[in-house]
């Protein structure tokens, strides 16, 4: 009988260090989300989403946090192509940023959180869009059409989208083609491309 009350202390006793542990990830986890919003404000190459856990990935799981860091980090990926299109020549590098960026972008844009996949649909409408004034012709922008219509279906009081779909097709319709060149053309709010200016956690 003492043994057996022993052993049920030792495993009461590892459940409750066990809890705390587990506590201590859960509580870690919003605060590396405000910190990684705040470095991604200053300089969002180098903003980070995860904390340091004792039971790996168990308290994510639990909060449910990964959506919100794969959202995060798809937005980062595509300031890092925007940011590349800025500075660089370089035609193969940027587009295998653009399909990472794309890639990245895909798992938020199927999000059950409208603003999250409507602002995602809008981040590939505009990489679409970006394609098509390298080059890419007539189907990216068809495509950057489509994308920005699906972000305003899951998400009707998305103003980024709406507003770049409308001065896409005004830009389309008299040639057949938009015109222009380059990514500061005019698009979106703040002439930042739409959505692509945000901070994460602003549209999260």
């Amino acid at each position: 009988m003492t043994a057996l009350r022993l052993a049920a202390i030792t495993v009461l006793a590892a459940l409750a260090v066990l809890a705390a542990l587990l506590a201590a990830d859960v509580r870690a986890w919003p605060v590396a989300l405000d910190r990684g919003d705040a470095v991604y404000a200053i300089a969002p190459g180098r903003a980070r989403w995860i904390p340091t856990t004792r039971l790996g990935g168990l308290a994510e799981t639990l909060v449910g946090t990964a959506g919100d860091v794969a959202a995060r980090r798809a937005l980062q990926d595509y300031r890092q192509v925007a940011g590349l299109q800025e500075q660089l020549n370089d035609a193969l590098g940027i587009q295998t940023q653009q399909v990472a960026a794309i890639n990245a972008l895909a798992g938020p844009a199927d999000s059950a959180d409208s603003q999250v996949a409507a602002q995602a649909r809008t981040l590939v409408g505009i990489l679409a869009f970006t394609e098509s004034a390298e080059g890419g012709g007539v189907s990216q922008t068809d495509t950057a059409i489509a994308d920005f219509t699906d972000a305003i279906r899951v998400d009707p009081g998305d103003t980024a989208a709406k507003f770049d779909l409308e001065l896409l097709l005004r830009l389309s319709v008299p040639h057949g083609k938009r015109r222009g060149t380059g990514l500061a053309n005019g698009f979106g709010r703040t002439g930042q491309l739409g959505a692509s200016a945000g901070v994460p956690g602003s549209g999260y």
